[in-house]
């Protein structure tokens, strides 16, 4: 996605630039948009672990990693947003919150539709920041959020 759109890019390009026979490919992913699935949800997995062996225990902490990580790695949402993975990425995302908030938080109960709200607001606020190239300053975002949006 560094040189191609999405659409552009080929399961035989993907399996020769890996390495991988096609059966390969097709033994462990569905389609290519599965390659894209994977791999946000082992980011979300990985975040979910640095946000444990950090000791973030509160929300602010924790929404601080996660922003952090879209900045520090500043090509990976506008090239799944220019992809068309919004909704892939606001489902992954709530999961994730909804997973975060039992293993950090196992003492706050929200209804589902709390979190999918929560997760709404995050995303919004993740996808404005991106597109404004991360000019606003981090600490601004997560005042906001734990103000209006967090729990």
């Amino acid at each position: 996605m560094e040189t191609k759109s999405y659409p552009e890019i080929t399961i035989s390009q993907i399996t020769r630039l890996a390495k991988v026979s096609r059966t390969s490919f097709y033994r462990n992913y569905e389609q290519k948009d599965s390659v894209i699935s994977e791999f946000i949800k082992r980011r979300y997995d990985r975040l979910i672990l640095d946000i444990k062996e950090n000791h973030l225990d509160d929300l602010s902490k924790q929404l601080i990693a996660y922003l952090s990580y879209f900045k520090e790695n500043p090509t990976i949402m506008p090239r799944l947003l220019d992809a068309g993975f919004e909704g892939m990425l606001l489902n992954e995302q709530t999961i994730y919150l909804n997973n975060l908030l039992q293993i950090c938080h196992p003492g706050l109960k929200l209804e589902d539709y709390a979190i999918s709200y929560q997760s709404g607001g995050i995303f919004m606020l993740l996808v404005w920041w991106v597109k404004q190239n991360y000019q606003t300053p981090l600490e601004d975002l997560v005042a906001y959020a734990h103000k209006h949006i967090m729990i």
